[in-house]
């Protein structure tokens, strides 16, 4: 459900008493319709997230600051012009309905005090961010659309009048006058959502629940007493949004509201910013790392695919190379019966004296040549087919090792939690020539690279686990010692895991750190994963292999299920 108007009523009340009178000391655009301001407050600094994004416009507060790119948008520079710093005098809702303005306080060119304001439109596909100057003239947009009227120098518009009515204005006798005139069969979960700002199916259908009706109740079904108490239920969710509401995501309606649903299962937050960074943010997270990985993936299955028809093909040469013998074999029973032979001749029969009972063999002739070239050409097939056959079978072993670095790569792009773990994955590509990638952006991402996974076994000792090919690298020639235990999952793609204790390791470590090798790897969907395991000092990386490759020995194998349920405590 997208954020409705009771709910960002909630919210925005709450980030106006937390935020007023901070001071905004940084802006940042971490995406293209991303904004985030640093506020100073008394003792701390809170980072507030402003998106316009079609499918995850919101507002609300996170930890920490998303990842930028090196070079600040457009619209970045404009409101660090204008209003960095500046001061928030208040954060308010344009009566219920999903726009915010935040008003601030900044200077002007000449030092004077000046007003702006940011205004946030959460209108789904048509969701915007605006700065507005005191005569509420657009100084940007980070959505522009000339034809439309949103640009600088420009008027500001608000959106279409909906005709829908403010519920805090409305009295009991409007409220029921209007009921009184609706006609026959219309459902009073639809009137109350089309009539009164704020209100999204979710909410309108709660007021019917909290006034005692069926949910499709329609208005021919209401007696007078039921007009009375629709009213009194419309009223007292309005009053629970004014006190603060009741802040809770409804697992089982995949719903998050910011008032109460009555009957529903909620796991409750103590706060409706809280509420929104949980499950707006987490969700807009996911998506937007699903998007990074399906491009990554999209350009790398070109790759991938051109790499099985080159091994198909070196596979059938191989194959056609291996009648090397068969050629010189022939060759030689020719020179035996080379008397036989004349110019002319399209084949011959000639017993074959190397097996039992000397069985005859026909050979094909070319008629055209003499009996010695016939010959010859045998003995030329041999020894092509041989040379063939030694340089086709390097050509494979290395189509091979691509084959298993690309299926090891989107293995990991499909396992991926992060966008900074894919814009990882993205810079090795970059390296290795399978993706192009701006300089600017992989000097960027180097800066803030990610360390590996960390959990905790049942006998309290660390594992290490690579999420990415940098990352198993890391995790085995650098983060580990010699004598430590290093675990991958046996004969396909999968994470370095590296238990950072020395000695005898617990049974329990060991089940632990198999089960996480297995978990991440290509194997995690089945129910019996082999594990190999060796001391870290037993592995090795080839000269000019590919980041993430390795070869080991002295191994040990174990069998584990992957369950993720039984995965170890994640540091």
């Amino acid at each position: 459900m997208p954020l409705d108007g009771l709910t960002l009523k909630a919210l925005v009340n709450e980030l106006n008493r937390r935020l007023r009178n901070g001071r905004i000391l940084k802006i940042y655009q971490p995406t293209p319709h991303t904004v985030t301001l640093h506020i100073r407050l008394p003792g701390e600094t809170q980072v507030l997230l402003i998106s316009a994004e079609a499918q995850g416009a919101r507002l609300h507060t996170v930890e920490k600051q998303p990842t930028n790119p090196v070079s600040p948008p457009a619209f970045c520079m404009l409101l660090r012009k204008y209003i960095e710093p500046s001061r928030v005098i208040g954060i308010e809702q344009e009566g219920m309905d999903r726009i915010v303005h935040i008003k601030l306080e900044g200077l002007d060119f000449t030092g004077q005090a000046s007003e702006y304001t940011l205004l946030v439109e959460l209108l789904g596909r048509h969701s915007n961010i605006y700065l507005l100057d005191g005569s509420n003239t657009i100084l940007d947009a980070v959505k522009r659309f000339p034809q439309a009227g949103i640009m600088p120098g420009a008027a500001y518009q608000p959106p279409p009048y909906q005709g829908k009515l403010e519920p805090d204005a409305i009295s009991k006798d409007e409220f029921l006058t209007r009921l009184r005139l609706e006609p026959m069969g219309t459902k009073m979960w639809r009137w109350i959502q089309n009539t009164f700002q704020g209100f999204s199916k979710t909410a309108a259908q709660e007021v019917i629940r909290r006034a005692g009706l069926p949910e499709g109740v329609e208005r021919e079904a209401l007696a007078e007493q039921a007009w009375n108490d629709l009213y009194s239920a419309f009223k007292v969710l309005l009053a629970e949004i004014e006190d603060g509401g009741q802040p809770a995501y409804y697992p089982g309606e995949s719903d998050f509201a910011a008032y109460r649903l009555l009957g529903k299962e909620a796991v409750d937050f103590t706060s409706t910013d809280q509420l929104i960074t949980a499950v707006l943010g987490e969700r807009s997270d996911k998506q937007r790392i699903k998007q990074l990985a399906n491009s990554l993936k999209k350009r790398i299955d070109t790759h991938y695919k051109r790499v099985l028809r080159k091994e198909e093909i070196q596979r059938a040469e191989l194959q056609e190379a291996k009648q090397a013998e068969d050629w010189r074999h022939l060759g030689e029973l020719l020179t035996a019966n080379f008397h036989l032979l004349r110019q002319g001749l399209r084949e011959v029969e000639v017993a074959d004296y190397t097996k039992e009972g000397q069985p005859l063999v026909r050979i094909e002739l070319d008629p055209l040549v003499s009996p010695a070239v016939n010959v010859q050409r045998f003995f030329k097939k041999y020894r092509k087919a041989q040379a063939s056959q030694k340089h086709t079978a390097r050509q494979l072993k290395k189509t091979e090792m691509e084959r298993n670095y690309l299926e090891g790569i989107l293995l990991q792009l499909d396992m991926a939690d992060s966008e900074e773990v894919l814009r990882e994955i993205e810079i090795e590509l970059a390296a290795e020539g399978y993706v192009k990638q701006r300089v600017k952006r992989q000097r960027s991402a180097k800066q803030e690279l990610q360390e590996p996974a960390r959990y905790r076994s049942r006998d309290g000792i660390v594992i290490l686990v690579g999420r990415n090919n940098r990352q198993n690298d890391l995790v085995t020639f650098r983060l580990s010692s010699p004598r430590h235990l290093w675990l991958h999952a046996r004969n396909m793609p999968g994470s370095h895991v590296v238990v950072l204790a020395e000695g005898e390791i617990p049974e329990q470590t060991l089940q632990d750190a198999a089960r996480l090798a297995a978990y991440f790897s290509k194997g995690r969907e089945s129910n019996s994963v082999p594990v190999d395991y060796t001391e870290r000092r037993h592995v090795r990386k080839p000269k000019g292999a590919k980041p993430g490759f390795v070869t080991y020995e002295q191994a040990k194998t174990i069998f584990v299920n992957p369950t993720e349920a039984e995965l170890p405590e994640k540091m």
